[in-house]
């Protein structure tokens, strides 16, 4: 360990200890090893305190935090306004009325803004602590439908207030778990408790029906339908393989829009319907049975051409009407593969809630699809001429 860094801390860490109190003053205190005194603690602490200690975020930029006045958990982040100049707009877009109170916004809401009080060029969005997708794994087809259902509306409540997400990759898809994990979690490790004692106790998504959000919009833009189909130069997220993003394609400008219909087929593709089991590796794909019925509507998703890729709201139609075919015993099959032992577990489980007529899916009204016209289908999906600067 560096001598120079308080004990338990990383240099990665240094940006928010060195505004603890800046923090504290505007309501927001951080966990114990950020306070000035935790140095004189860190020789007593057992071997999982130091464990806890010890775990950081890959991104320098977010931390957790406790909201003073009523102790809630919160996330921070710290936003370069000079690199990603869009991010806190859109974020206060969607936190803003009349989108705030619609059901179908699933992007994250942004509860405070800070001025970093020693950069002007950066601000801290403070938003609700939300879980990993991956999380525990899901119990039921039922689960993935009800979760998958969410993400397509969020995206298409963002595509029709002409925003492209450009990044909605499954780091950026993620849960509210506060019901999931009755005795809460740890917001770096979801998989432990707040302690960092003990694997968090959790029950099914059947039992809570948890809600999904959309994060992190660095890379996202809102364009005007009046100046035609969007063209924009390719940034690279955490999904490097659409065919636009490849090769010579790299070079040309193309609509994002597309491309979001990509990411969230290829998420559904490589995570789910040829996985299985979040955690194997992407060289070793196969088609998982519960959620065959998927594949056809991912191939169209990430289809080669871009322009014959289907809009979000085709998406949903075509989604909605697949699941509505689904059996009340498929929808209880397991979501993702388990092993023999948690296989016959959740078997046991799905017996039980048919005797207890818990329902597999939670309700849902389909929403009212009305068809786009051809001009704003063209500007959902093809390609426009770049504006002259």
């Amino acid at each position: 360990m560096n001598s120079s860094l308080p004990p338990g801390l990383k240099a990665s860490e240094m940006y928010w200890f060195n505004l603890r109190e800046f923090l504290l003053s505007q309501g927001y205190h951080l966990r114990p090893k950020f306070d000035p005194d935790f140095a004189s603690k860190y020789h007593l602490l057992d071997e999982t305190a130091l464990e806890e200690c010890g775990t950081s975020y890959s991104r320098p930029a977010i931390m957790d935090a406790v909201r003073v006045s009523d102790g809630t958990k919160v996330m921070l982040k710290s936003v370069s306004t000079s690199i990603h100049p869009h991010e806190v707009e859109i974020a206060q877009l969607f936190s803003s009325p009349p989108h705030l109170g619609n059901p179908r916004n699933h992007c994250i809401p942004l509860l405070d803004l800070l001025q970093d009080p020693e950069d002007s060029g950066k601000q801290i969005m403070v938003m609700p602590l939300l879980a990993s997708l991956r999380q525990p794994l899901f119990d039921t087809v039922g689960e993935l439908v009800t979760c998958w259902r969410q993400i397509f509306e969020g995206i298409q409540y963002m595509h029709e207030n002409f925003v492209a997400h450009r990044d909605c990759t499954l780091s950026n898809i993620m849960q509210d778990a506060t019901l999931l994990y009755p005795d809460g979690f740890h917001p770096i490790h979801n998989w432990m408790d707040p302690s960092y004692k003990h694997f968090a106790r959790h029950i099914t998504r059947t039992e809570c029906w948890p809600r999904y959000y959309i994060i992190d919009f660095g890379l996202s833009r809102r364009y005007d339908p009046a100046q035609g189909p969007p063209m924009e130069d390719v940034i690279c997220g955490g999904d490097k393989s659409p065919p636009e993003h490849l090769g010579a394609a790299y070079d040309i400008p193309c609509n994002p829009f597309p491309t979001d219909i990509y990411f969230l087929g290829n998420v559904l593709k490589r995570r789910f319907v040829y996985k299985g089991f979040p955690m194997s590796s992407d060289d070793r794909l196969r088609l998982y049975g519960p959620l065959s019925f998927l594949d056809p509507l991912i191939k169209d998703m990430t289809q080669q051409d871009p322009a014959l890729r289907p809009t979000i709201g085709e998406v949903i139609e075509r989604f909605d009407e697949i699941a509505r075919k689904l059996s009340f015993w498929h929808l209880r099959r397991p979501g993702q593969r388990f092993y023999f032992l948690p296989k016959l577990a959740q078997l046991v489980r799905q017996i039980k809630n048919l005797f207890k007529w818990v329902p597999a899916l939670p309700p849902y009204t389909p929403p009212t699809l009305v068809p786009l016209s051809p001009e704003m289908r063209a500007f959902y999906t093809q390609t426009g001429t770049k504006s002259p600067p």
